[in-house]
């Protein structure tokens, strides 16, 4: 009875061995066979991605810079919807061109670049012109240890853009992201990281929210004059995200061309939310000209000198001289349950035109001027305004 039991044993032991083994083959097996029924995709006689679906490509790095974006841009530059998986740390050596209706995937890869990372070249003015485009994650950088002098990211006459999860490192001197016309922009859970020397007198942003001008855009400029039509830029979301530079994120104007600073030309609806911002030569946050705009739950804070004046505000929404929009209650702007922290001013709202802003709500902030308690907020030139629920210090 007991040799009866032994190989009782023995033979269910076997009996699961072999199931594992078999187990393990078929899934072994069952892996390679789901690898090699992937669609291969070759661009210049080499293999440089694996079509998973009519629409998703996981990219295989080609082994030079110049290789890698060559073949990105083979994937990325058609309008068909399309999904590119960067699953590795690679180089390029200048600037990737994506298409319409693109998602790039890059996870917490790096892409290094001997120049800028991604921009579109427009071919009119219209903020149709370029749609569709997303990138989630990846660590943007250039080559230099010092970033680069110039942009990272650029795009412009576009709609419906989103930039999630994404690092980017930029010069003091450069932008890390720079919106020229856009219309419908998200970024979130972004990190824009200065790099080299900040000089003294600085006001370069790392987060630029730009209008077409010849001045303020001249890379457009060299591909058409008729792109730099003074187009702005509005319905802009910036959520949960950490910038810092020279000046943090400004919504800019053109400072040299009067032309310019009309009614027309004014940016609207920019909403900055649950965001770190910090301006080491110049404002941390500056959104001039714009007609509408909401920031809430932010911690600003300017380490710019008291003597750079109104550089050093934390804070600064401004109407700069023109002609600006008409005094409407409906243009609303809201600065909320923020802690902000500058040396003229901590929050300044202001008008230099002969229009007043609509209706202007500044409360349950924390705000410190390191002018005195007395300036951490000045909201003037307001046609409605609520001042309330605030705490103010000298700091």
């Amino acid at each position: 009875m007991k040799k009866i039991k032994q190989l009782l044993f023995i033979t269910f032991t076997l009996t699961i061995i072999t199931g594992l083994f078999c187990f393990c083959g078929n899934t072994s097996y069952a892996k390679n066979a789901k690898k090699a029924s992937r669609k291969k995709i070759t661009y210049q006689h080499k293999v440089i991605a694996y079509q998973d679906s009519p629409a998703i490509y996981d990219f295989i790095p080609t082994g030079s810079a110049a290789g890698n974006r060559r073949a990105l841009n083979h994937l990325i530059s058609s309008d068909k919807p399309k999904i590119i998986n960067i699953n590795n740390d690679i180089s390029i050596d200048t600037y990737l061109r994506p298409g319409n209706n693109t998602t790039i995937n890059a996870g917490n890869h790096t892409i290094t670049s001997g120049s800028g990372v991604i921009i579109n070249d427009p071919t009119a003015a219209s903020y149709d012109n370029f749609k569709n485009l997303t990138i989630n994650g990846g660590v943007w950088k250039n080559s230099s240890s010092s970033g680069l002098k110039g942009t990272m990211m650029r795009i412009s006459y576009a709609s419906d853009i989103s930039i999630n999860d994404a690092t980017v490192y930029c010069n003091y001197t450069g932008h890390g992201i720079e919106l020229i016309a856009c219309n419908g922009v998200s970024i979130n859970g972004c990190k824009l990281i200065p790099q080299g020397k900040c000089p003294k007198k600085c006001v370069e942003e790392q987060l630029q929210i730009d209008l077409a001008t010849p001045k303020t855009a001249p890379g457009l400029y060299r591909l058409s004059p008729k792109l730099c039509n003074g187009t702005p830029s509005k319905n802009i979301s910036v959520t949960n995200c950490t910038v810092s530079g020279a000046r943090g994120i400004c919504a800019s104007f053109p400072g040299s061309e009067a032309k310019y600073r009309k009614a027309k030309n004014y940016h609207s609806n920019i909403t900055i939310e649950n965001c770190n911002i910090t301006g080491k030569s110049a404002e941390a946050l500056a959104l001039f000209n714009t007609t509408s705009a909401t920031v809430k739950n932010c911690r600003v804070t300017t380490k710019t000198p008291l003597k750079r004046n109104s550089y050093s505000v934390g804070l600064a929404v401004a109407y700069q001289k023109g002609s600006s929009p008409k005094t409407s209650i409906k243009n609303k702007v809201v600065i909320e349950n923020n802690i902000v922290k500058g040396g003229r001013q901590g929050i300044f709202i202001f008008s230099h035109t002969s229009k007043k802003f609509g209706k202007v709500i500044v409360k349950k902030n924390r705000a410190y001027a390191r002018s005195g308690k007395r300036n951490a907020i000045r909201v003037i030139s307001a046609k409605k305004k609520q001042v309330s629920k605030n705490k103010t210090k000298k700091w």
